[in-house]
């Protein structure tokens, strides 16, 4: 029987080597002679005709094309088929054709079908600015003898793949070791897909560790997200994951890998398995600040610019890292300000496309790019789309903010003149930058007795400086009386329950800084305001509200307590102690009138008129106060009385957008009644008692 033909006359097309690949990665204890001829068999049926034709002519028996393929395929002789059927019984020896020695393998295709070249893309990557550092890190550990792998680990968006980018875009400037290098990203969702068969994907991940050892030290395997290694190829019945098939390269050094993953997949996944984290040396990349990422965004200007056929103005790239640093909170630098500056692009060449469609006027880039400004507008615009807060808010330049703060903090908090004096000081001094840099805006401890205030200013700064008071975190510390409940804060050590479980306080403040949580992991605090409350020395106050003694006196007995019952070390840290005094009549008047317009600005939405006289305003204020309590009993009072029995009126269609209500004191003076008038004919001041000014119009503007 003649011997197998010459490959180059079996007539393989070009477009077959993604099938021949798949049939090389046959496990090789299921190579039997017969599962290989019936695959082989079956590969060639999905061949072209030119192929098929080439293959059967030259082949004299099904045998001598399953050895061809697999030789085209580059399998090694030894995990081949055999060339010839086995002998028959009876027949020592058989009769089939004597073996034919293996041809050269071809060159090496798994790092090309499982992973991206980098470095092939490099002029396509965008530029890598201010990770000077930790690219001259990463490159320290990549030329180490052993144990030459890193591990880059850091929040979603901070620049990990960034990294590997620019070790490539450095690959001449590094040392020798390194030189002519080239880092290929490992793709694991590739590697196991279809590996329906127990033993595939070790197959592949093998085939990939042997190519990378093969290169002698010029390939780098860059494998973002690597916690899926832990456990993959598990699922389909394997004995080992990924991990374990890469450690004993890891180990030697053999290899040079660079890993990347999160704060919470590293704690989670890897940390669990000591000996696959020692083989790695950790890398932490930080958040970049605020003016390194400026510096970023305009590395990247030119591309944007590219791209959208757009001109970036150099206030928009400091407009949108200020802007994504103030609204955009639950994601990190640099990600959010490129991803900003990248729609704010998109949005301009999209308004220019449209004016152009509307002047009839011809796309060509000369006429796009002269119309395709961004400007610090349009990126407004793109934070107003994000976030929901009106754009007219987001223009509001924060010196404006600073200069009429105490204005608009006295307007919400009546009363504390002198407690919002020192707040509103105390934040323009640190916004200015004349506070020591890298501490918190202010951190301060209110004193008084309950209802005078403390959280009210609270909750106003935290509209007046971050827009909204859902940016106001509240931790409640009866919860935490015992000592190890500040655990539930910052996070509980290893060995301790609930390890694995985040600390409270820093899952919601966040990034890098100050305080230090149970896993090491640093917050954060230089753009929070830190505010504590008590009712330490109410006592004092409540005394000179009824006459016992001056409030100044009792001022400085609040603070001599506060200085008894806390450390020197605590207090001296904060930035003002604030005593908030109790509230007179005349004070809570003037917030029983705050919370009245509240009421009629809510109704005011609904188109429908309300306006309170000054004997009604008497009546909510006699049958609400209680010294103990302070302002809060004249919430409640309104809920429970006016809100309900405005809520009935809209309930059974008594009012509507074309009616008024006057709410004046009953004929006792104990209580309130209600009158609707129709076509908002609301009787003027001289007329009754004198109005308060509060009423507000129903116009449809």
């Amino acid at each position: 029987m003649p011997t197998a033909p010459p490959l180059n006359t079996l007539g393989i097309t070009d477009k077959d080597s993604e099938l021949l690949r798949m049939v090389s990665q046959w496990p090789s204890h299921r190579r039997q002679p017969a599962s290989a001829a019936i695959l082989c068999a079956s590969a060639a049926s999905l061949l072209d005709s030119a192929s098929e034709a080439g293959l059967l002519k030259t082949s004299t028996s099904l045998w001598e094309a399953s050895a061809a393929l697999w030789r085209v395929a580059g399998v090694p002789s030894k995990d081949a088929p055999p060339q010839a059927p086995p002998p028959a019984v009876g027949q020592p020896g058989g009769s089939g054709p004597k073996p034919v020695a293996a041809a050269p393998q071809t060159k090496p295709w798994a790092l090309a079908a499982y992973g991206r070249d980098i470095s092939a893309a490099a002029s396509k990557t965008d530029p890598v600015v201010g990770r000077d550092g930790e690219i001259d890190r990463v490159v320290c550990i990549l030329c180490r003898r052993t144990k030459n792998s890193a591990m880059l680990f850091g929040a979603p968006g901070v620049g990990k793949t960034a990294i590997a980018e620019g070790i490539v875009q450095r690959i001449a400037d590094v040392p020798a070791p390194l030189q002519g290098a080239r880092v290929v990203e490992v793709d694991l969702g590739a590697m196991m897909a279809g590996t329906s068969l127990r033993g595939m994907f070790e197959e592949r991940i093998k085939k990939v560790i042997q190519e990378a050892e093969d290169a002698d030290g010029k390939v780098i395997l860059f494998i973002d997200e690597i916690h899926m290694l832990l456990g993959a190829g598990l699922a389909m019945g394997g004995n080992m994951d990924g991990a374990n098939m890469l450690k004993p390269a890891l180990a030697r050094g053999r290899i040079r890998c660079l890993g990347a993953t999160t704060f919470d997949e590293y704690r989670k996944y890897i940390e669990k398995d000591a000996a696959f984290e020692r083989r790695f040396q950790k890398v932490l990349i930080q958040e970049p600040s605020m003016l390194a990422t400026i510096a970023i965004l305009q590395g990247l200007k030119k591309r944007h610019e590219e791209h959208h056929s757009t001109t970036i103005q150099d206030a928009s790239i400091v407009a949108a890292a200020q802007l994504a640093n103030r609204y955009i909170t639950g994601r990190q630098f640099p990600d959010k300000a490129i991803d900003l500056m990248d729609e704010a692009c998109s949005m301009a060449r999209m308004q220019t496309d449209n004016e152009l469609k509307g002047n009839n006027m011809q796309h060509t880039p000369v006429n796009t790019a002269k119309g395709a400004i961004v400007s610090p507008d349009q990126v407004a615009q793109v934070v107003s789309r994000w976030t929901g807060i009106p754009v007219n808010t987001l223009d509001l330049d924060e010196k404006e903010k600073l200069m009429h703060l105490r204005d608009r903090l006295q307007a919400r908090v009546v009363g504390q003149e002198e407690a919002v004096n020192l707040v509103a000081q105390s934040v323009l001094r640190s916004r200015v930058g004349l506070d020591q840099p890298g501490q918190p805006i202010g951190s301060f401890l209110f004193l008084g007795s309950t209802g005078v205030g403390k959280t009210e200013l609270a909750k106003a700064l935290a509209e007046q400086l971050f827009d909204s008071e859902k940016l106001l975190i509240r931790f409640d510390m009866t919860e935490f009386v015992g000592s190890h409940s500040v655990l539930r804060l910052i996070g509980a050590p290893p060995s301790y329950h609930g390890y694995h479980d985040g600390g409270q306080l820093t899952e919601k403040l966040l990034d890098d800084g100050v305080l230090t949580d149970g896993k090491g992991k640093t917050v954060d605090f230089k753009n929070t305001i830190i505010i504590m409350t008590s009712n330490l020395g109410a006592e004092y106050l409540m005394k000179a509200m009824a006459g016992e003694k001056s409030m100044e006196a009792a001022r400085d007995l609040v603070i001599k307590q506060a200085q008894k019952q806390f450390k020197p070390e605590f207090l001296n840290r904060l930035s003002e102690l604030v005593v908030f005094e109790p509230l007179s009549l005349d004070k809570l008047r003037e917030v029983a009138n705050v919370q009245m317009k509240g009421i009629i600005a809510r109704l005011a939405d609904k188109g429908i008129n309300l306006s309170a006289s000054d004997a009604a305003l008497d009546v909510v204020l006699s049958e609400s106060h209680n010294p103990l309590y302070g302002a809060r009993p004249i919430r409640r009072w309104l809920q429970k009385n006016v809100m309900t029995k405005l809520s009935e009126m809209l309930v059974k269609g008594e009012v509507d957008a074309d009616t008024s209500i006057i709410i004046d004191a009953s004929e006792d003076k104990k209580d309130l009644k209600y009158e609707v008038v129709k076509n908002a004919a609301v009787p003027q001041a001289s007329r009754r008692d004198k109005m308060t000014a509060m009423e507000i119009s129903c116009d449809s503007e």
